[in-house]
Formats: C-alpha cells, structure tokens, sequence
C-alpha cells in the first residue's frame, strides 16, 4: 500500500514539474528553443529600446513577451506586430510572426 502511494505520488510530482519546465519562456534576449522564439534589443523610431521577438507560433510571442517583462510583472505596450491572426481569421497564419515589445503597462 506504501509503496503504491509513493510511486502515485512521485509520478504526479514528475508530471508538474514537466509542465513546469515546458511552460516558461527564457526571460533573457536570444534564441529560445523551448517557445521557438527569438528576442532581440533594438531601437524603436522614438530613440528608446525596444525588444523584437519572432516566433513561429503566435502564441510563443505573447508567452515570451511575458517572460521578457517579468520584472514589470508581466506587462507589456506593444509597438508593431507582423503576421499575427486576428478575429475571424484566428486559424490562418501569413508566415513567422513577430512583435516588437516596450516592458511597463
């Protein structure tokens, strides 16, 4: 009976911690294997930084955006998107997505 509990538990603790894993975003500027982005530092038209992000799922945009501005609590403006689905058309996808985010609500 012990034994039975501790494997349903370990296995439980395992599947946590493997969703875990697979959720987070890097929250640092370079290539993310995990959310198949990219996040790069760059200069927007006003002369402040900015952070571009390319992904290849829309998705991955928003989820790394979110860990990029981690330290702002998550929140995010952002500047320019590219390629990425809008209402009525949420299944289509024109190419690689991308957007350019400013951290601070």
């Amino acid at each position: 009976m012990t034994t039975r509990s501790t494997i349903q538990w370990m296995f439980a603790v395992g599947i946590a911690s493997l969703v875990a894993a697979c959720g987070m975003a890097k929250s640092t500027l370079g290539e993310d294997p995990r959310s198949e982005t990219n996040a790069t530092q760059v200069t927007w038209t006003d002369g402040k930084p900015a952070i571009a992000i390319s992904c290849r799922e829309p998705g991955s945009c928003q989820t790394r955006a979110v860990a990029m501005c981690n330290r702002t609590g998550g929140g995010f403006t952002t500047l320019k998107m590219e390629n990425m689905p809008t209402r009525g058309d949420m299944t289509v996808v024109r190419g690689a997505a991308s957007v350019v985010i400013r951290c601070g609500a």
